[in-house]
């Protein structure tokens, strides 16, 4: 797998530095300290970690938890071109010693992530004094909206498990088993299939809960005859993935079986999709094709989403498309940009955005459809394979 070029990433952040006028540049953001310093498998959101990035030094600060290990990774990226200093707090405290640490006071302006708690930046700025400290907003994060070669393809590699896990769920769903089992079922196969985990808590909604956007899997059992999504990712080597699918769960009503001479009482009672429950999905389909043939570097996110949203007003459900069309993902499952009606922002060749219309009717179905894809000059190219037509569980044939 190709490395991250993180003498690119700072490279980029150095470019904002002298924009700004800036010094230096504390990053205590843990997704964004595993960014700059390509570190893996030393995430914390307890802020155990820290960067400096100036003119012309990059140093890591970790508490004894970790240091063996940030040497380690240090000598490894030295081995690629990456200068790091670890520098070991020696029973100092990462946060209340870092103006001694890293002598803060030699600067003039420091800009310090603008997440960090506000107790945290009133201490760093406290100590820095007579420094200045400003708040830096998002100054990692849209640097990170744009992926290289080795996070696409850490990406991809989560994303196909992802695929080999809804092929599997296709043949495990059957009527009877509760949401919470096929939730327990996905997140086991992700992991047999190779995956460090989800990227996201699953969203599993059947029949009626599948107007719930964000639904959490519940004891209700899947019935024949339901709309049922499932909506999840695999997390890999730190990045995620993302993808919604909507099928329909096949099977008979055994109950209501009357049979005659020619029909046994299993073909009487098989189920197939109602006329709305077509209707819906087949809208939610044309309208994420729609969106998907819109990406491309320079257009804007608001004319991606209005592409698709044009095809939910037409067919007359306007009204219960109620998120946007995507988002970016990478480290986060929830990344720059956000691609929704309200973001005038061209797209970036190398983001990596998920499109996901739907349409939810309270109290009777929903139905989405997500995607991936990696934006580039003149379209994007899609990384997720799983098929989109409406699949028929328990059936051999599919609409």
């Amino acid at each position: 797998m190709p490395q991250f070029e993180i003498n690119k990433r700072i490279a980029k952040l150095r470019k904002r530095l002298a924009k700004e006028d800036v010094d230096a540049f504390i990053a205590l953001k843990s997704v964004n300290v595993e960014y700059l310093s390509g570190f893996d498998h030393i995430r914390d959101d307890s802020n155990p970690h820290a960067v400096l990035v100036t003119a012309d030094e990059i140093r890591f600060l970790t508490d004894g938890r970790y240091v063996e290990v940030a040497q380690r990774e240090a000598a490894l990226a030295a081995s690629r071109g990456v200068d790091w200093r670890v520098d070991d707090p020696d029973d100092k405290l990462v946060i209340k010693d870092m103006h001694e640490l890293w002598d803060l006071k030699q600067f003039d302006l420091i800009a310090l992530e603008d997440t960090a708690p506000y107790r945290i930046f009133t201490s760093i700025e406290k100590s820095a004094q007579p420094v200045k400290v400003i708040p830096a907003r998002n100054w990692v994060e849209e640097i990170r909206s744009v992926k290289d070669e080795a996070e696409i393809e850490r990406i991809k590699a989560a994303q196909a498990i992802t695929d080999k896990t809804f092929a599997h769920l296709c043949d495990f769903i059957c009527p009877g088993l509760s949401e919470k089992e096929i939730a327990v079922e996905l997140e086991f196969t992700l992991r047999r299939f190779g995956a460090d985990g989800t990227s996201f808590d699953p969203i599993v909604a059947a029949g009626p809960n599948g107007s719930l956007v964000h639904a959490v899997p519940s004891d209700r059992p899947v019935q024949a005859g339901d709309l049922l999504t499932l909506d999840f990712g695999a997390s890999l080597d730190g990045y995620c993935s993302d993808m919604t699918r909507t099928v329909f769960v096949g099977g008979t009503r055994e109950a209501d079986a009357k049979p005659t001479d020619s029909t046994s009482a299993s073909e009487e009672s098989r189920v197939y999709p109602s006329s709305e429950q077509r209707k819906v999905y087949e809208t939610v389909l044309a309208a994420q094709k729609a969106s998907l043939e819109a990406f491309a570097a320079g257009v804007s996110s608001a004319e991606v989403d209005a592409a698709g949203r044009e095809i939910i007003k037409k067919a007359g459900y306007g009204d219960y498309f109620v998120h946007g069309t995507g988002h970016g993902l990478g480290l986060y499952i929830h990344e720059q940009p956000t691609v929704g009606p309200r973001n005038e922002d061209g797209l970036k060749a190398g983001e990596v955005v998920t499109c996901e219309p739907g349409i939810y009717i309270p109290g009777k179905l929903g139905v989405r459809i997500e995607d991936m894809v990696v934006i580039i000059e003149d379209g994007s190219f899609n990384l997720t394979k799983s098929p989109k037509e409406l699949l028929i569980l328990n059936e051999k044939e599919s609409m």
